[in-house]
């Protein structure tokens, strides 16, 4: 079973990702801090993080550099899950070979899908 981990602070969007992953079957874990995530990374070994940009403490985009430069983290599917759009996310997705998607143009079915589609 495939297990993912959510960073995400709006503990709304954190539960309704939650319960869809948990429906289409996932293991899910969650953390609501950026500090916490490169800890959570390494004790859960999860296959996907999904990751919110506007974090406490560190930025996505800093955990995302993080996770690329820590070699036993640096393999895992990143999913950055942002309402920012724009050159600075799309170069950081591109730096570290991530991926994104946006929270208000979609809904939660289209998230498990692409998560499914990136787990295949």
């Amino acid at each position: 079973m495939k297990k993912i981990l959510i960073v995400e602070d709006d503990l709304f969007l954190k539960e309704i990702a939650e319960a869809k992953l948990l429906e289409a079957g996932y293991l899910v874990s969650s953390v609501t801090d950026g500090d916490a995530v490169i800890y959570e990374l390494q004790t859960q070994k999860p296959d996907l993080v999904l990751l919110d940009i506007q974090l406490p403490h560190k930025n996505g985009l800093e955990i995302l550099a993080e996770i690329r430069n820590t070699p036993e983290i640096a393999h895992v599917i990143v999913l950055l899950f942002t309402n920012e759009s724009g050159t600075e996310v799309e170069q950081a997705a591109e730096k570290f070979n991530a991926h994104y998607f946006m929270k208000a143009m979609t809904g939660a079915g289209e998230l498990v899908s692409k998560i499914n589609e990136l787990l295949k």
